[in-house]
């Protein structure tokens, strides 16, 4: 009488996908963390044979995000300008013709000159660090503009609600919250509307 065949082969538990059953893996993350996971994490395993692909892939993919890094901070930097011009602007004109110490964060003694180039400085120095950090989430983040949206609405949120936690007179600070709320506003929008466009470099894969 024949035996019955055992082993691996006979119980279906042999190599997965041929009757086996496949082992469990993680838990998928959680939602609001989708958008910062690293995009290394999610990469397919490199094949060894595709070593030299792989190392001909990385030196182009230099050069691509080189362009990238550059494209991102002509619009950092226009943003920069553009947003800096606007608060000293609005804050020289707010000064000279109603009187009201905007921004609330500088002395109420200032003239409108000094008043507009403080709130141009602070203005243009938050628009460059908006732009670090969208640079940082393309070469990282699995979702950057998502990520980059999550954060700097925290931002925006924070510049807004500081002004009246600051103190000041009540025109001053609802003037200069409402000014920083318009200002962050647009400063995301064109940001993550250009690294949108831009997009994140390509993986080091072939």
């Amino acid at each position: 009488m024949a035996e019955t065949p055992s082993g691996p082969s006979a119980a279906g538990g042999g190599r997965p996908g041929r009757g086996g059953a496949r082992p469990g893996g993680p838990p998928p993350p959680q939602a609001w963390r989708r958008s910062f996971r690293c995009r290394e994490t999610v990469r397919p395993a490199r094949r060894p044979p595709a070593r030299y692909a792989d190392f001909a892939a990385l030196h182009d993919s230099f050069d691509d995000a080189d362009v990238a890094t550059r494209r991102i901070w002509l619009v950092g930097l226009g943003s920069a300008l553009v947003t800096g011009i606007l608060a000293f602007g609005s804050a020289y004109v707010i000064r000279m013709m109603s009187g009201v110490p905007v921004p609330s964060f500088v002395d109420r003694t200032l003239g409108p000159g000094g008043a507009g180039t403080a709130y141009a400085i602070c203005s243009a120095a938050v628009t460059l660090q908006l732009t670090a950090l969208v640079q940082i989430l393309l070469a990282t983040a699995r979702r950057p503009v998502r990520a980059f949206l999550w954060s700097g609405g925290l931002l925006v949120l924070l510049v807004t609600a500081l002004p009246p936690l600051v103190g000041g007179p009540i025109q001053a600070t609802a003037t200069t919250a409402a000014l920083n709320l318009c200002g962050g506003v647009a400063v995301v929008a064109v940001i993550s509307a250009a690294a949108s466009m831009i997009g994140p470099p390509p993986l080091f894969d072939p």
